[in-house]
């Protein structure tokens, strides 16, 4: 659903769009994999994971969604990646572990167009970033006693990327000639570098583990992650002229306390945690307005800290009926986030007036699940609903698009013959009929006006299955 500035209208269905791009989208996906094992002896193994993939995408992206090329994107991209893996496993009565190396090298490379016909003019994008990395690791999980586990891990990467941007406006509101349009000099280069960047991160990772019980276990754990950086095909030189220079690395200090198991002769079964995230150099995608179009690109904004808990489980009631739960409690807050301001060719630190995006504060889970032997088969019924607290579909909150607190109820019927060959299936989705976003667009001062689109989750859908086992 979606409208353009004033006098675009707003469809009558959240489900139905203007859009007049078309809908013709063909992904393709190719890929192959070699796995190799062979055990040295009792303790030793030595296997290797050996792998190729491709992949190419032609798609065409309405963000206007009316039926004028107001601001129309058509794309093309394409990825083929070689990965080879080799570890090396240990076991012993009280150590486990393995130690390898990891090896990419991989190619991202794409075309797309912003047509805006308000303007007369096409801005034409294309580039590649090509990644060589390299990753040392291991892994250890040590009893030193039969209750008390200790486990150590550490990963050390190497990334080598050369990225190459070319965008450029073209007079004319039709495809440049970059995605195959009528021969022309652009009138204006916005960006065209070449450039090429290291990163190097080591991570590691500690937990430690107690057996209260057979049935009880609680652990405590450490782990340092890493987002590597790269170049942004999207970054325009003109509106954010460091998109040359590339984004940095983001890293994340994570630590998580836990309790899990089982009681009441097994009839309970839990898992609990309390985690705290602390991210810095944060990668995130932002939005400045651009005559003729938007500018999107990636960029280090900052700092931001997330702590929750979790609670998950399941409990037989009766012989014939079980409960699951879920409970789920999110605190997330930017301490950093910079922003370029185009006026002082500077960045600020706006954190005060942004938030974390799909971050909602509470989620929860309850079903039902009731088996019974009916028609000389198992019959099984599972009526649930699931919660998720209100959210913002970006770093800053728009009240058109961000999504309210929602509730979704589903229900399955599944009957199984006795010989567990045979399957009917019965299933109802969103059974109240809600309507909630799901992603969305912003883009603010696009083609004179806002473009506002909300992308929706499936409506009320029920299906029916047959399936035979042979």
């Amino acid at each position: 659903q979606a409208g353009v500035g004033p006098g675009a209208g707003v469809p009558g269905s959240v489900y139905d769009t203007y859009a007049g791009l078309g809908d013709r989208n063909k992904v393709t996906t190719e890929g192959v994999s070699l796995t190799a094992q062979v055990d040295l002896n009792d303790v030793w193994t030595f296997k290797s994971i050996t792998a190729y993939r491709s992949g190419d995408t032609d798609t065409l992206i309405d963000f206007d969604n009316t039926p004028a090329p107001t601001l129309d994107v058509p794309a093309v991209y394409g990825d083929h990646q070689f990965t080879q893996e080799f570890q090396a496993l240990f076991s012993t009565d009280r150590i486990q572990g393995v130690a390898g190396i990891f090896y990419l090298d991989g190619t991202a490379s794409g075309a797309f167009d912003t047509i805006a016909q308000n303007f007369g003019i096409v801005i034409g994008t294309a580039g590649y970033v090509k990644t060589t990395s390299v990753a040392l690791f291991t892994d250890v999980n040590l009893d030193l006693t039969d209750r008390l586990h200790l486990g150590l891990g550490a990963r050390y990467t190497v990334d080598d990327k050369t990225g190459h941007v070319f965008r450029a406006n073209y007079l004319g509101a039709t495809r440049s000639p970059l995605l195959g349009g009528t021969a022309r000099d652009p009138i204006l280069l916005r960006t065209d570098y070449t450039r090429s960047n290291s990163f190097d991160q080591f991570t590691p990772k500690a937990s430690l583990s107690y057996d209260f019980s057979d049935r009880i276990t609680g652990y405590a754990s450490y782990s340092k992650g890493y987002k590597s950086g790269g170049f942004d095909m999207r970054g325009d030189a003109i509106l954010t002229p460091n998109t040359v220079n590339g984004y940095q690395p983001e890293t994340v200090d994570s630590y998580e306390i836990g309790l899990k198991g089982s009681a009441f002769d097994r009839r309970l079964s839990f898992a609990s945690a309390i985690f705290y995230n602390e991210y810095q150099d944060q990668q995130v995608t932002t939005q400045v307005p651009a005559v003729g179009g938007i500018a999107s690109f990636v960029d280090n904004v900052g700092s931001s800290k997330f702590y929750g808990a979790e609670v998950e489980g399941s409990l037989i009631l009766t012989d014939s009926l079980t409960a699951n739960f879920a409970v789920g409690y999110l605190d997330s807050k930017f301490e950093e986030f910079l922003r370029y301001n185009l006026t002082t060719q500077k960045y600020e630190d706006i954190s005060d007036l942004v938030v974390l995006q799909n971050a909602p504060k509470w989620t929860g889970y309850f079903g039902l699940t009731w088996r019974g032997d009916v028609a000389g088969g198992s019959l099984a019924v599972t009526p649930s609903v699931s919660y998720r607290d209100s959210y913002s579909q970006f770093e800053f909150p728009n009240p058109v698009l961000d999504q309210d607190a929602y509730a979704l109820v589903d229900l399955s019927v599944v009957w199984t013959d006795p010989s567990n060959k045979w399957t009917v299936g019965l299933y109802g989705k969103n059974l109240t009929d809600e309507e909630y976003r799901v992603g969305a667009y912003n883009f603010a001062g696009a083609a004179y006006n806002d473009s506002l689109i909300g992308y929706y989750g499936p409506p009320r859908t029920v299906t029916a299955s047959l399936q035979y086992k042979f």
